[in-house]
């Protein structure tokens, strides 16, 4: 299989980044006989999210209406907790602006089946918009060429690469995941010592352009920490192949290699569950330290005990919130600029994307990011806990 996976959390975060299949874009699950299984959210109680507002029907020229509007958001994979959390924001705000929003998902991780969706959204005309967390990248521009041809805005969310989209929407930009991920590691080793950068494979494409953020950061930033790897593009960081006794084996070989070794930076939510492992059965907690993707779910216990010390994602909630509120008003012709912010319709912001950015991805596409970033240390483990459980989805 291809592994294209974008994230995570990889958080995705999914992605990348989540451990459920992100998050930056990353497929993973966790130990069954540790982690509960990632299934299908029940229900997200508004009262656990945003508190209700009057829906509002916006307008655009032509006579445009935001109750004649619909959007499709196509997922990895249906029933992903992750990506189920991520629908609830997307249909708050359809509820907020009065639009029609519909999320599904392939029943497995098929670029195919992903395709197959797409053709399909395609030939409904009651469909303007297509958003995809896309699976592979070359398969999905080909199909979303032709979603333009037939009319429909096309859009990414954790996207990078892909050329046919109006924007791929992000809650945080890939440079500045990777810095504030970077910092927070600077702080916890004082800037001395040394450490390693994992990735999951060396084609992921999120994962790595956060990795390569890190890295200038520390560079720039604390020059007195140095990378045991190098600084040689590719074999500055390792894979840990999103496997994690692959992972845990590596970073215990590397703890043997490198008497100065202190901190491990994961880009690879895997590599946080093999740290916190590595990290106890060596008995280096408080000498040892790792920052990088990770939710409550993957290394919470580990936050709780002061074994690993900090974890990056993003809000999946807010996130899909800002993918329908960006979608609908592209549609309305109402652009959105450098600076804008995601409303609600009684004017309050969402918080993470009070001043969207937008830049050029490599590939040439545009990308749309919030400041969504998020970590979770021993000061706020917990309230994440409740936070997770809150949109339906117990971490413990």
């Amino acid at each position: 299989m291809k592994k294209l996976f974008i994230v995570s959390l990889a958080f995705i975060f999914v992605t990348a980044f989540v451990l459920i299949l992100i998050i930056s874009g990353c497929k993973m699950q966790p130990a069954a006989e540790t982690y509960p299984p990632l299934t299908i959210i029940e229900g997200l109680p508004s009262s656990e999210t945003l508190p209700a507002v009057e829906p509002s029907i916006e307008t655009g020229p032509e006579g445009k209406s935001s109750a004649n509007f619909e959007i499709i958001y196509i997922t990895k994979l249906s029933g992903i907790a992750w990506f189920e959390i991520v629908r609830t924001g997307l249909e708050q705000c359809a509820r907020d602006y009065s639009f029609k929003a519909t999320v599904i998902g392939p029943a497995k991780v098929d670029a195919a089946e992903q395709v197959k969706l797409v053709e399909e959204a395609i030939s409904d005309t009651g469909i303007d918009a297509i958003v995809i967390s896309p699976v592979a990248l070359e398969e999905i521009d080909q199909v979303l060429a032709r979603a333009i041809s037939s009319k429909k805005l096309t859009f990414g969310h954790e996207g990078a690469g892909l050329k046919n989209i109006t924007y791929d929407i992000e809650a945080v930009s890939e440079q500045e995941f990777g810095e504030h991920i970077m910092k927070s590691a600077i702080k916890y080793t004082g800037g001395n010592g040394s450490y390693i950068c994992s990735v999951g494979f060396l084609n992921s494409i999120s994962q790595n352009r956060w990795a390569d953020a890190e890295i200038v950061f520390q560079q720039e930033s604390a020059p007195d920490l140095k990378n045991v790897l190098g600084y040689s593009k590719g074999t500055d960081r390792f894979e840990d192949t999103e496997d994690k006794k692959a992972a845990y084996n590596k970073i215990l070989e590397f703890i043997k290699a490198y008497p100065d070794l202190n901190l491990i930076v994961g880009n690879s939510m895997t590599t946080g569950i093999a740290a916190g492992q590595a990290i106890e059965k060596k008995g280096l907690a408080g000498k040892f330290f790792f920052v990088g993707t990770g939710l409550p779910v993957t290394i919470g216990d580990y936050i709780r005990k002061g074994v690993v010390q900090e974890g990056f994602f993003w809000d999946p909630y807010l996130v899909g919130y800002a993918i329908g509120y960006i979608a609908l008003n592209t549609w309305l012709e109402n652009p959105i600029e450098q600076g804008d912010a995601v409303l609600r319709p009684d004017g309050t912001v969402i918080e993470g994307y009070e001043s969207l950015e937008i830049t050029d991805d490599e590939s040439g596409g545009k990308i749309i990011s919030g400041k969504g970033q998020i970590s979770i240390n021993k000061d706020n483990i917990e309230e994440w806990y409740a936070k997770f459980k809150g949109y339906g989805w117990l971490q413990e």
